[in-house]
């Protein structure tokens, strides 16, 4: 090959290689992840401007800003007629006021989370614009928190409220039932809030979930606080805003202010702290609000349908003391169906045990007053070829706790639930295997329907048992029967559980209580005691695990929480916490001093 081919060879090579990387994309190389949120270069007029007299507000951000869910972010205290008008223009962000201001009024415009950048989505929280129509801006403020009355969870996006006692035509109590707020701000993601600009007044403090938008509680499911007392605002120095803290737990005020040492004062440092703690707690109060939704007075149904074929629902609001049933769309002389009550009373089961019934047409009377009629459909769910011939639906079941957890001998009775009302039944046939040994089962009815058996029998720890239920041997109230039944299950060990025992003391908080252990999610309650004084509650025989202890000053004494009422200024029953978890392990004591304060 001569020198000009190997020369030409090359740079054709070369060639194609460049060709071939600038055809091929390759991720630029970036810096790290942009994390700052935007920050404001400038407002027209000036933030905290006085004499304010313009229908436009020019905010300019240092970068290109998104704009999410203005209408519920973006809010003005004191509220006004219209709603505030935004637009976006370059970096700026536009704000018309549709509405006349008052004169001599401070107002603040809050942002919430509705300000981003545009490359990174980083939210610019905590924003306020504030003006004032008058000489001077309003220096007080007020702060608290909200939490659910029910579990003292942090209530986030609730409308806290301020009303003066300005209105010629309403009593100040009234004025939530009728009117706007004078004073708005919401609850940030820990149930806090606070109110900056507030003139030196009294004030009504309300707190509303605001479902139509204009700030008046006049729905019946907006869910409420109110304060007992009317409150006053206080000067809160700038400086003490994020040193003040409070433990929505247990309700304690924090500091981070102390006070100096002093040798002529010679206290200890406990005191000191004791001390601070009241001079804050006088200088600026928490006011706290517990979220409620009042009960609707009216009884209601709230739900009927068919759950399987032969067994229907009726829901309702309250509980029902008389209910009276007559079916429309067929002979009501001869019994049709049994009712069934849940423990509430709120529920009622309709066994019905007129064959082949997949319609009802009823005229309902409950306690003499809710009169209704009702249409129920059942429709079959079509399943395999498998399900329809053996007809499963329409079987004889039996439920039995301890078959998939296991029997916990020292506090509960080993039950079996029919999944229907029986109307024959051979209890002899029935057989309990322990080891090798068979023996007939003792059963007996715990219920008048017939639907809950009890297995009695002398149960060894650790040990495995059988249930032997041949088939056809329990018939329902609609003919449906059973194939052959064996549930196996197994007891435990007195040291497979823990006790609980807690010395409570409601000296300072006298009354009747409802002392709750629930599981860790409380989804479901361990065990319930009622107590009306001081002194020590065993709780045994509990698996291992993490709990809490619930208590609820039961006012009434109907052994339930009861919430609130606002016209009637009644306060949902008061909830405490202990404030810790408590964990509970196998074969282990735990002992929990606990004082309501």
């Amino acid at each position: 090959m001569s020198l000009n081919n190997v020369y030409f060879f090359c740079l054709s090579l070369f060639a194609a290689f460049l060709l071939v990387t600038c055809a091929s994309p390759v991720t630029p190389a970036g810096g790290p992840k942009d994390v700052k949120t935007p920050s404001v270069a400038v407002c027209e007029p000036d933030n905290h401007s006085v004499k304010f007299n313009t229908n436009a507000i020019r905010i300019e951000f240092d970068e290109f800003i998104n704009l999410k869910n203005p209408l519920q972010e973006i809010f003005i205290s004191p509220p006004l007629k219209q709603r505030l008008e935004t637009k976006l223009r370059g970096k700026s962000l536009i704000v018309l006021i549709k509405d006349t201001l008052a004169s001599n009024t401070t107002y603040s415009i809050s942002f919430g989370n509705a300000i981003s950048d545009i490359t990174e989505n980083n939210i610019f929280t905590g924003f306020t614009y504030v003006f004032s129509t008058g000489n001077f801006i309003d220096s007080l403020s007020l702060k608290g928190t909200l939490v659910d009355a029910f579990n003292l969870l942090p209530q986030k996006d609730i409308f806290v409220e301020l009303y003066a006692n300005n209105n010629d035509s309403l009593p100040l109590d009234s004025l939530p039932l009728y009117t706007p707020p004078y004073y708005v701000t919401k609850s940030d993601e820990n149930g806090n809030y606070l109110f900056n600009n507030l003139k030196n007044s009294v004030y009504l403090l309300f707190a509303l979930s605001d479902q139509n938008g204009d700030l008046i509680f006049n729905q019946p499911a907006e869910k409420i606080a109110f304060s007992d007392t009317l409150v006053k605002p206080y000067y809160l120095a700038p400086s003490t805003i994020d040193t003040l803290k409070k433990d929505t737990l247990t309700g304690n005020l924090q500091t981070g202010i102390s006070i100096p040492n002093s040798d002529s004062l010679r206290i200890a440092d406990s005191l000191r702290k004791s001390d601070s703690l009241s001079r804050m707690a006088l200088l600026y109060p928490s006011y706290d609000l517990f979220l409620f939704e009042e009960t609707d007075s009216v009884q209601r149904l709230i739900n009927s349908r068919f759950l399987r074929e032969g067994m229907a629902i009726l829901a309702f609001r309250f509980p029902v003391e008389d209910i009276h049933i007559v079916p429309l769309n067929f002979d009501s002389l001869s019994t049709w169906s049994v009712n069934e009550f849940s423990q509430k009373r709120d529920t009622v089961t309709l066994w019905i045990t007129r064959p082949k019934t997949d319609t009802l047409i009823v005229r309902m009377v409950v306690n003499k007053q809710l009169v209704d009629t009702l249409r129920m459909y059942f429709v079959k769910k079509e399943g395999s070829k498998k399900t329809d011939k053996k007809n499963i639906g329409s079987q004889l079941t039996f439920q039995n706790a301890a078959s998939t957890s296991g029997l916990n001998q020292y506090k509960n009775k080993l039950e079996l639930v029919a999944s229907y009302p029986l109307a024959r039944w051979d209890f002899s046939r029935v057989l309990l295997v322990a080891d090798k040994d068979t023996v007939p089962a003792d059963l007996e009815f715990t219920d008048s329907l017939k639907r809950h058996i009890q297995v009695n029998h002398k149960w060894e720890e650790e040990k495995s048992y059988t249930l032997i239920i041949p088939d056809s041997i329990f018939f329902s109230i609609n003919g449906f029967s059973h194939d052959s039944i064996i549930q196996t299950f197994r007891t435990k060990a007195e040291k497979d559980f823990g006790n609980l025992v807690v010395t409570l003391n409601i000296d300072h908080q006298p009354g009747q209580y409802i002392v709750q252990l629930l599981n860790d999610k409380e989804t479901s309650i361990i065990d319930e005691r009622i107590i009306d004084k001081s002194g020590k509650i065993n709780m045994n025989y509990i698996n291992p695990g993490q709990f809490k202890l619930k208590a609820v000053l039961d006012r009434n004494k109907n052994k339930k929480w009861d919430t609130g009422n606002y016209r009637m200024h009644i306060q949902p029953e008061a909830v405490f916490y202990l404030p810790k978890k408590i964990e509970i392990r196998s074969n282990w004591d735990v002992e929990e001093n606990w004082v309501l304060e």
